[in-house]
């Protein structure tokens, strides 16, 4: 399966967190194009708190969201090839770095999904983790 797309239009800003940040987003759309669910949902703090963000309104706490992805992508050979273009992204604090992506979800050569994302890592028991999403 392809792995994640990255356009060089955009500039990355340096910083060791900017890049662990970028490599952990690579990872977690890695594991979707392989249909792995459970992996690229890892990338996600798993805890109440965590917040998703999207034209359907809000869920709060990650066992909402994974239950949620895994009732819309029952079948994962329909979860599709993800790519993304950062549109945005700038370290916050030492341990927070805040990501705007363009992304899209095809099929079959067939666009399933797609917008623009902004989310909120950070670094939690030492792994940088999405702790809030809004995907429109």
């Amino acid at each position: 399966m392809p792995t994640a797309t990255i356009h060089t239009s955009f500039t990355m800003p340096k910083g060791d967190a900017v890049r662990e940040v970028k490599q952990a987003l690579e990872g977690q759309i890695s594991a979707w194009n392989k249909g792995d669910l459970e992996t690229a949902m890892a990338f996600y703090w798993n805890s109440p708190q965590m917040l998703w963000i999207s034209k359907n309104g809000t869920e709060k706490g990650y066992q909402e969201v994974y239950e949620m992805f895994l009732q819309d992508f029952q079948d994962r050979r329909q979860m599709g090839v993800y790519t993304f273009e950062p549109l945005h992204i700038e370290q916050v604090s030492n341990e927070a770095v805040y990501f705007v992506f363009r992304w899209k979800i095809e099929l079959d050569g067939k666009r399933l999904m797609g917008g623009v994302s902004s989310q909120v890592w950070k670094n939690i028991g030492g792994r940088w983790v999405v702790t809030s999403e809004h995907a429109s």
